[in-house]
């Protein structure tokens, strides 16, 4: 199974159309994925950061292809 590439930071907030600042605001609060961690770098999964657009923009699924 393919989880899709896997996004630092920088790209996380590119993908999701949000600023680097706003990624790190969102993990405090608690309403961002949680990053895999590997030494002081984050990283998410593609399709997990599907899963946290198609929560956040009901229409997702039909303006973007989701991962399978």
């Amino acid at each position: 199974m393919s989880r899709g590439r896997v996004f630092n930071t920088k790209a996380a907030a590119e993908y999701c159309g949000i600023a680097q600042q706003t990624v790190r605001n969102k993990l405090v609060m608690g309403e961002f994925p949680e990053p895999h961690k590997q030494g002081r770098i984050n990283g998410w999964f593609q399709d997990e950061l599907d899963a946290f657009l198609k929560a956040a923009l009901p229409d997702y699924d039909e303006v973007h292809e989701v991962a399978a």
